[in-house]
């Protein structure tokens, strides 16, 4: 496996007009300009479908640019795994997302994507004289070659390269696809492609800056439509992907939500076999371990179950090593460290179709063999 380079997000965000304004907006952004031209590093705008988040990642770039920062601006709303890719794939130094994550619609914030050794911003209280512009730029600024960056058909491309595509094409299953009128609208769609025999029926797939009023949350929500429609379908599987495209739920072909041990325990198990990869799998301490260790001996893996398991995770993902197979928090955002140095729901959603086409269809036969595999005794 290659080397990556890793990365560290800060964020921040507050509830519009009562914290998140023009002015807080800018304060934070004229720190991450000075940061930006003391590193010399490139910038890439991105935003989610939050009420003016669009114009407001216009007016950071205009205001960046302002200041002589080296920033490209992708037009469109953006899951972040996606941003992420491309820096991995140095298509930028480093990126600043208008983006809440998956908070209610009242929220607003940035995010601030670097390399690992970036100072902590410091807030600014006091701007330069004659700093703020005007207003927001047009909706349309003129597409120019290097203020555009298209993060989704590269993005694509690698997921195809890491999922088998032709046998999820050529298998009859039936996903439902719930992205909770968010940026991962469309992927698994395009993933799968014209043609295929694997149909993927979305759901809540128009991009709302409400999200339909509903928290952006699948974990929050319990997804009572997703649920009810698979039952009820006799399809093979759902997924709900959050807002932002960290997070993910599985449901299975009888409408049950797979909670988020269960989802690691499963993921990882499949890559173990099918793929060859080994490394620690870092889950949400249970009621009790019994089931762990019996699920360890039956795998050979092994298990790290933790009260915070994000602070291991992203400590396995900063080492060289990367002895990370699958790290799960308590919400469901899901990092598979062979592939990836962040959540990425589209990704691990992906993984579960051809998991669910390699069982024939069968997710709950899949969940009961390994209920099973954790309450035998050894």
């Amino acid at each position: 496996m290659t080397q990556r380079s890793h990365l560290h997000c800060s964020e921040w965000d507050g509830v519009y007009t009562a914290n998140f304004t023009l002015e807080s907006v800018q304060r934070y952004c004229w720190q991450i300009g000075d940061a930006l031209l003391a590193q010399n590093w490139t910038c890439l705008i991105a935003y989610d479908t939050r009420f003016l988040s669009g114009q407001y990642a216009r007016y950071i770039y205009q205001l960046l640019i302002a200041r002589g920062v080296r920033a490209s601006l992708c037009p469109t709303p953006a899951p972040i795994p996606t941003i992420y890719r491309a820096l991995e794939q140095k298509r930028a130094d480093s990126a600043l997302v208008v983006s809440a994550g998956n908070r209610p619609h009242w929220y607003n914030g940035l995010m601030f994507i670097t390399p690992l050794e970036t100072e902590p911003l410091q807030t600014v209280t006091e701007l330069p004289v004659n700093t703020m512009l005007p207003m927001f730029p047009p909706q349309d600024i003129p597409a120019t070659e290097q203020m555009q960056i298209d993060l989704r058909s590269p993005y694509l491309e690698v997921v195809r390269d890491i999922v088998d595509i032709d046998l999820i094409r050529r298998s009859a299953l039936t996903v439902f696809v719930d992205p909770m009128n968010g940026t991962a609208s469309g992927y698994i769609p395009a993933l799968l492609g014209e043609g295929s025999q694997t149909k993927a029926v979305e759901i809540n797939r128009e991009m709302d800056p409400l999200f339909g009023r509903q928290v952006p949350h699948p974990f929050e929500t319990g997804v009572p439509r997703l649920r009810k429609l698979v039952k009820e379908s006799d399809s093979h599987l759902g997924v709900a992907i959050s807002a932002d495209g960290r997070v993910i739920s599985l449901v299975d072909n009888t409408g049950e939500l797979v909670p988020p041990l269960e989802l690691a325990l499963l993921l990882a198990q499949y890559l173990s076999r099918q793929y060859r990869v080994r490394g620690a799998v870092v889950v949400p301490l249970p009621e009790s371990s019994a089931g762990l260790r019996r699920w360890e001996e039956a795998t050979g893996l092994k298990v790290e179950a933790l009260a915070d398991p994000r602070m291991r995770i992203n400590e396995l993902i900063a080492q060289d090593s990367n002895d990370l197979l699958v790290g799960i928090t308590p919400s469901s955002e899901v990092t598979l460290g062979r592939y990836s140095e962040s959540p990425d729901a589209i990704l691990v959603a992906m993984l579960l179709i051809e998991l669910a086409v390699r069982a024939g269809g069968r997710t709950r036969a899949q969940i009961d063999e390994l209920r099973e595999r954790m309450t035998s005794s050894a």
